[in-house]
């Protein structure tokens, strides 16, 4: 049969049906046993995620178990076959899930998967299932997949993978660490760049990649990321590592104790092992050498007192019995939400108490009551001190709770064992007062003036009182604080005044008392009055303390109940209940008032008074009709308060007396509109807070009268002008000055003019003016307008005046060119014009003033009315003043001229001219333009004409020097050079002639020449002659030598000059070496040379090198010039700009070694050894010596074995050569040989034969070598020659080597360097290696055998057993062969020797006075013992008895004693060792 059974679906079998893939629930079969263990199939599904085709969400997983065992078997073998043959289809990924679900109580068939015992059947085929996934609508579900499929990859493979991959980059990382360690730097930027790299791919791929089990969060992603870059930056980066210096010591710790346990393992552990210096540095005995302790204690007696300090307690009585009694009930119930308790301290030392009486005395009735408290459990307790040795013995504080005020004091304390405890005699009992209260309230009788009203908050507000109110004794106190308690009390009160803080302490005010008890005795006998009266005096009392204030600065008066204070010294502080803040500065807050706070705002009493213009205005103040005055006035106010105002004002014109008031809400240019004349007088103001009062002064306004004038006129007579000659006018004027008049002048004899229209200004009242035409005829004065202050629009007005007048004549003086002459010259006449006026012909006056001189002169039969004065010529130099004095015409009507005159000013000469020329000239670049400086002295603008001597066309140039710069007293300017040359000046000129320093009149223009740089060809050489010579070139050079030979440079121009030129390089093996096409490498370069100046050749590679200078600069010139490139010199500007200079190679040679056959032994290059072949070693037994005859047989028979050294010289070179070669013998200083003659290019080497006698190392270098050309080739800088050692790392040569065998002997801090001294367990036997630093090392220790290599010259093993340690053999590790071997290195190990104390175990044991104890101390090791024991303090440790026991052959010794203490041993010897160790 195939064991398939055909038709049914699956699930069909009785199976239970399966939960989740990751979870299988499991049914119960009625009348099998439950099915807890699942199959290894199914655990290996649940646990990858993987169910194949069929197992799914509800898959038959699992089938009941039979009670039969046979059945139980066969069952999951079948369920094993099942699912085997369901996972070759392979038909869904993980987490698809069955179409059918499996019924619990299905019949099971025959053929199912539990069949019977005879044959085992297979589980039947699943049925088909739609090749198509479902579609997963959770995203959730989607972020667990993998990114890898699963057709590509199962998912345990990548998990494998992935692990793998983890652990293959941990490993890498150590393995860089380790190294990085060994390394000198042990810091590598590269490393810790790498692996930050490395590590962010890691876990961002651990990230993306979605790998069930090792899915990554975000978070967890950036917090691996951040802790790789910790340990990567200190793994390679930081030199001192924070992982080194935290975990170091922790480490080693954790590693020796791994080592001691491996170490432990039988056979392999000190194999595996080995003698570790961890296990040695960090070995240590074990404790149980001393064991053990005995402590004594003697009980002492039980003491209790009631409030040892004696401090004083208060209870806020009123507090707790203002609260309902429902709420006291619910706080004494639940503990977790009690209100903080007044305690009394009960010190108690002894045992535990079991129950505490105290009595209680009422200071209201004096009755003394005794109250007991039998659970001391529910008291709370501090534990000051425990005595462990003393049992149950406590020193520790009870803390009494008490809600009542009185007196209380202990009765008795009592234990379990009903022992009394002793209390404190003569204790004073504890003294329970109720605690200081106190508030704030505002008081009721203020006066109605002060405007006093609290606010919906609590807060108040008053007005700010006056010196008037205090006289009037208004300065009662607003608040009063009502305190509560033992009297006397103290009182602080803080007070706030606009941020100035001050404190009121009340404590010497006199209070009002509220109430009084009083106790009446016809009910009480005398003694317990007697005790009232005793207890009176700690009652609480009340009473009412008045805070008086005078309020006369306005602003914020803050009071703040600080604190109070009892006669008992109970404080309370009520600063933490108010507003926070408000005491340190802070301005109050606007928050509602609380018993210990309150705020009184003072608002400071408005006032009104006039505005500052009024106080500058001129009063009283005047009212115009004019339009161009006022016609009303805005009276400014100034306003003080809290808007809005009301002022209220008076205005009294004569009889009449008008009240009026203005409501400003603003206070902001306050005005009162004043329209009607009368004195305005201020009565109060009230703001929106207070009322105030006005100032007295008052403001008058008056309405200005209009003005008007009274006209008079005289004429003006002169007979012999014909009469009249004009008027005078008289005005008498009323008004406020100042006063303008206008009126019309108007000729009557020319009826058809124009008047013309005059003003007259006064400032007097009255006023006279002349009117004198200079025409003749009737004239007409109309007066039509009147103005003063008030009335500046002009008032009209209507008078006229005529009045005949004959004219005057007149004259004034003329211009020419719209100016009058005022300059001239010495020497020179001037005519200064006159315009004449009036009935000719005419007679002029006129003086001529110089200095104090003054000369009239008068010209008569001027017939022309233009006339001209002819002044001059002036022989001195100065102001000339011209002054028209009189006019005179033909009718002998003579006329006074005033104030007609003109100033003429006379120079003594024209300007001074000379070239400002530099002593060289001026020198410009070429192309530049160049400007000549010149100074003038004189007036400005100066005309100036020069010109270019030798100019073959003479021409002139002409410039104009204007106002410019000063040097001195002279006028510093220039005019401009047309080109290179000497100019001379012709002339200079302003309004007068100028004259020309002839020191100064000539200059020079030059152009500077450019600069030229060159070679100069001294000390240089060229093949050929003429135009068919080469290039110069410098004397040929070695490679590496010092050059000794520059190109010098030839230099014109001013310095300093900056060189560019270029340097072209052929290499040695370039066969068109010259060729500029087949240039190896081209440099451009910059020089900067001062007068005499040399170019330095290149110097490092052998070829030939190209000199070409390609452009210079100097200080003149800062653009470069262009050069020709030449190797001839053309001319004495044009010199040689392009050289050459060879370098050839030095003669390059090699160091090779060869077999005595024939046979390279290794290849060499650049004379140094890169690859160092293998010493020639021998082996000598230690301390063997040879002396001076031996040298020669030792040198003959090594010979035979060395290699042959020959110096091979590169072709380049020339012969002969010579070769300098330095050898370091095994000890001493080295020596240089010197091999001279070499015909070719090989030669060998003969060492000296005292070399080869030597045990140790020598080496062999080339240090020089040199061929016939003098061409050197240095190997080895000359400083080194010999400082070399070949034990610090001489690079490369050839080594021979003889060794020494190595030896050990005992080193000086090994117990085994002391024969005397006895070694003991945990003792370090140390051993001092000779020769190579790496040696095998076999010793036997208790019969047991080791090898271990050792790489340092100090071998360390403990003694961690007793027995026999053996060391036999020592071998160096280079040369197994050379070995030493030792019979006189055998120790034998002793063990350390024991005690132990009450039989090793810790005694506490509680005694009595007077008690004996005996303490058994046994003791281990080889006799005689000796040891120390101690007695020390319990408390504090301190060692009060020290007792040391000699020469002890017993084991165990007694010690009896009835001393309190701790006794225990501290040091212990037998005869071999002693603990501890010295």
């Amino acid at each position: 049969m195939s064991g398939r059974q055909s038709g049914g679906p699956v699930g069909s079998q009785g199976l239970t049906p399966v939960g989740s893939p990751n979870r299988i629930a499991r049914q119960q079969v009625p009348g099998n046993t439950e099915n807890t263990r699942s199959t290894f199939a199914e655990r290996v599904y649940q646990n990858t995620g993987r169910l194949p085709n069929g197992i799914g969400q509800f898959s038959p997983f699992n089938g009941p178990r039979t009670t039969q065992p046979t059945e139980r078997v066969t069952t999951s073998a079948n369920a094993t076959e099942g699912i085997r043959a369901q996972l070759s289809q392979r038909d869904l990924g993980a987490g698809s899930s069955a179409d059918v679900l499996a019924s619990a109580g299905s019949p099971r068939k025959k053929s199912g998967i539990i069949g019977n015992t005879s044959a085992a059947k297979r589980a039947p085929p699943p049925p088909a299932v739609s090749q198509q996934a479902p579609v997963k609508k959770d995203g959730a579900t989607k972020a667990h997949e993998s990114a890898i499929p699963t057709t590509v990859l199962d998912l345990p493979s990548q998990r494998m993978y992935a692990l793998a991959t983890l652990g293959f980059m941990a490993a890498w990382k150590l393995f860089n660490a380790l190294a990085l360690n060994m390394d000198a730097n042990r810091t590598s930027f590269y490393l810790f760049f790498k692996w930050c790299v490395l590590d962010t791919i890691i876990w961002y791929c651990g990230w993306r990649l979605h790998i069930p089990r090792l899915t990554l969060s975000t978070n967890v992603m950036y917090a691996l990321v951040a802790l790789s870059v910790f340990v990567n930056l200190n793994l390679f980066f930081l030199s001192e590592s924070v992982i080194t210096i935290a975990v170091k010591p922790m480490a080693i710790s954790i590693a020796s104790s791994w080592l001691r346990t491996i170490k432990g393992i039988p056979l392999l552990g000190p194999r595996l092992v080995g003698d570790s210096d961890l296990l040695i540095d960090s070995f240590e005995l074990d404790e149980e050498h001393i064991l053990g302790r005995h402590t004594i204690h003697v009980l002492p007696h039980s003491l209790t007192h009631m409030n040892p300090e004696s401090k004083s307690f208060c209870i806020d009585d009123a507090q707790m019995y203002a609260e309902p009694w429902y709420q006291r009930l619910a706080l004494g119930l639940f503990s977790h939400n009690h209100r903080p308790q007044t305690a009394i301290p009960i010190l108690v030392n002894g045992t535990h108490p079991e129950t505490i009486s105290y009595a209680y005395t009422s200071f209201e009735t004096g009755q003394r009551h005794l109250r007991t408290i039998k659970n001391t459990g529910a008291l709370q307790m501090e534990t000051n001190a425990v005595y462990p040795a003393l049992g149950n013995w406590v020193m520790a504080t009870y803390y009494l709770p008490v809600t009542e005020v009185g007196a209380y004091e202990i009765y008795s304390v009592k234990d379990r064992k009903g022992l009394e405890f002793r209390t404190a005699s003569q204790a004073p009992p504890t003294i329970v007062v109720a605690c200081p209260q106190a508030h704030l309230q505002w008081n009721g009788v203020v006066p109605e003036r002060d405007n006093f009203v609290v606010g919906g908050n609590g807060h108040a507000s008053i007005c700010q009182r006056t010196d008037q109110d205090q006289a009037d004794d208004l300065s009662s106190g607003l608040i009063q604080v009502v305190a509560r308690g033992y009297e006397p009390m103290e009182i602080s009160v803080v007070r706030l005044v606009n941020g100035d803080r001050e404190v009121i302490s009340l404590d010497g005010s006199q209070p009002q008392p509220l109430e009084r008890i009083q106790h009446s005795g016809s009910d009480m006998d005398a003694a317990q009055l007697a005790a009232i009266e005793k207890w009176s005096q700690y009652r609480a009392h009340s009473s009412v303390y008045t805070l008086s204030d005078t309020f006369l600065r306005p602003g914020e008066y803050v009071y703040k109940l600080e604190s109070i204070r009892d006669a008992a010294n109970h404080s309370v502080v009520m600063s933490n209940t108010g507003p926070k803040g408000m005491f340190d500065g802070d301005k109050a807050g606007s928050g509602k008032a609380t018993p210990y706070m309150a705020r009184v705002q003072v608002h400071r009493r408005p006032s009104v008074g006039w505005g500052d213009a009024l106080h500058i205005a001129e009063l009283p103040l005047r009212l115009s009709e004019d339009p161009a005055r006022k016609s009303e006035y805005a009276l400014p106010l100034r306003l003080s308060g809290t808007g809005p105002w009301i002022v209220r004002y008076e205005i009294v014109n004569g009889e009449q007396k008008i009240r009026m008031s203005k409501k400003f809400v603003d206070g902001a240019k306050p005005t009162i509109e004043a329209q009607q004349p009368g004195t305005y007088h201020l009565v109060d103001v009230s703001d929106s807070h207070c009322g105030g009062q006005a100032e007295k002064t008052n403001v008058t306004l008056e309405l200005a009268p209009k003005p008007h004038v009274n006209i008079t006129s005289a004429p003006i007579t002169a007979h012999e002008c014909g009469g009249e000659i004009g008027a005078l006018v008289d005005l008498e004027l009323m008004g406020r000055p100042p006063f303008a008049i206008y009126y019309r002048e108007r000729n009557l004899r020319f009826p058809n003019s124009r008047p013309i229209t005059r003003k007259v200004r006064s400032q007097q009242r009255r006023h006279s003016f002349k009117v004198m035409p200079e025409l003749a005829g009737t004239y007409e004065l109309e007066f039509f307008q009147l103005d003063d202050d008030n009335y500046p629009s002009g008032q009209p007005i209507s008078q006229t005046i005529t009045q005949e007048i004959h004219a005057q004549p007149s004259a004034k003086i003329d211009t020419v060119n719209g100016h009058i002459p005022t300059r001239a010259c010495m020497g020179e006449e001037l005519e200064l014009p006159v315009r004449l006026k009036g009935q000719g012909p005419w007679q002029l006056t006129y003086n001529v003033v110089y200095e104090n001189r003054r000369m009239a002169k008068t010209v008569m039969g001027i017939e022309d009315e233009s006339y001209t004065i002819a002044l001059g010529a002036f022989k001195q130099p100065g102001d000339y003043t011209v002054e028209l004095a009189q006019v005179k015409d033909g009718n002998q009507c003579a006329r006074d001229l005033i104030d007609v005159s003109t100033v003429i000013n006379v120079r003594e000469g024209g300007p001074r001219v000379g070239f400002q020329c530099p002593d060289n000239g001026v020198r410009v670049l070429d192309g530049e333009q160049a400007q000549i400086p010149i100074y003038v002295q004189g007036e400005f603008p100066v005309e100036v004409r020069y010109h270019k001597i030798g100019d073959a066309s003479k021409h002139v140039y002409t410039a104009t020097i204007k106002r410019n710069t000063y040097q001195g007293s002279s006028q510093v300017s220039s005019v401009m050079a047309f080109g290179p040359g000497e100019y001379e000046l012709v002339s200079a000129s302003d309004i007068c002639a100028g004259t020309i320093d002839q020191q100064s009149s000539r200059c020079s223009v030059i152009v500077e020449p450019k600069p030229s740089v060159w070679f100069v060809t001294d000390g240089l050489r060229r093949e050929g002659e003429g135009a068919d010579a080469g290039i110069w070139k410098l004397h040929e050079s070695c490679e590496g030598m010092a050059l000794q030979n520059t190109f010098e440079l030839g230099l014109q121009g001013s310095g300093p000059w900056k060189i560019e030129y270029q340097v072209e390089f052929w290499a040695a093996n370039n066969a068109r070496s010259g060729v500029p096409g087949f240039v190896d490498r081209t440099t451009t370069h910059t020089l900067v040379a001062m007068q005499t100046s040399t170019l330095k050749p290149e110097c490092c590679d052998p070829g030939l090198y190209r000199y070409t200078l390609l452009s210079v600069s100097d200080e003149r010139y800062q653009k470069p010039q262009q050069l020709l490139r030449t190797a001839q010199a053309i001319s004495s500007q044009v010199g040689v700009t392009v050289v050459e200079h060879m370098i050839t190679k030095s003669p390059f040679a090699e160091l090779r070694a060869y077999s005595p056959e024939g046979t390279a032994l290794e290849m060499q290059s650049r004379g140094a050894f890169r690859r160092q072949p293998p010493s020639i070693k021998y082996c000598l037994a230690p301390g063997q010596s040879r002396s001076d005859n031996e040298a020669q047989s030792w040198a003959k028979k090594l010979h035979e074995h060395l290699p042959v050294f020959r110096i091979e010289f590169a072709e380049s070179g020339q012969p002969p050569f010579q070769a300098w070669v330095e050898v370091f013998p095994a000890s001493g200083p080295s020596e240089v040989v010197h091999v001279s003659d070499i015909a070719g290019y090989s030669q060998p080497i003969i060492l000296p034969d005292h070399v080869a006698s030597q045990i140790g190392l020598y080496h062999m270098r080339l240090v020089k070598t040199k061929d016939a050309r003098g061409c050197e080739h240095q190997f080895v800088d000359p400083n080194e020659v010999g400082l070399g050692r070949p034990d610090k790392g001489i690079a490369g040569g050839i080594e021979i080597e003889y060794i020494e065998a190595p030896n050990a002997r005992p080193a000086s801090s090994s117990p085994a360097s002391d024969p005397t001294r006895n070694v003991c367990v945990g003792d370090v036997l140390a051993f001092d290696l000779r020769g190579l630093n790496s040696w095998n090392v076999e010793y036997e220790y208790n019969k047991l055998h080791r090898s271990i290599a050792v790489n340092k010259r100090l071998f360390r093993r403990i003694a961690d057993t007793p027995g026999n340690f053996t060391l036999q053999k020592v071998c160096h590790r280079s040369a197994n062969d050379c070995c030493s071997e030792f019979d006189d290195l055998s120790y034998t190990v002793h063990d350390i020797p024991r005690v132990r104390v009450s039989g090793g175990r810790d005694v506490y044991q509680d005694i009595l006075e007077g008690d004996m104890v005996d303490i058994r101390l046994e003791l281990k090791g080889t006799p005689p013992f000796t040891f120390t024991w101690q007695r020390r303090s319990i408390e504090s440790s301190k060692v009060l008895d020290s007792h040391t026991v000699k020469d002890l052959m017993e084991f165990e010794y007694t010690i009896s004693t009835a001393s309190e203490g701790t006794f225990e041993v501290t040091f212990i010897q037998d005869r071999y060792c002693q603990y501890p160790k010295a």
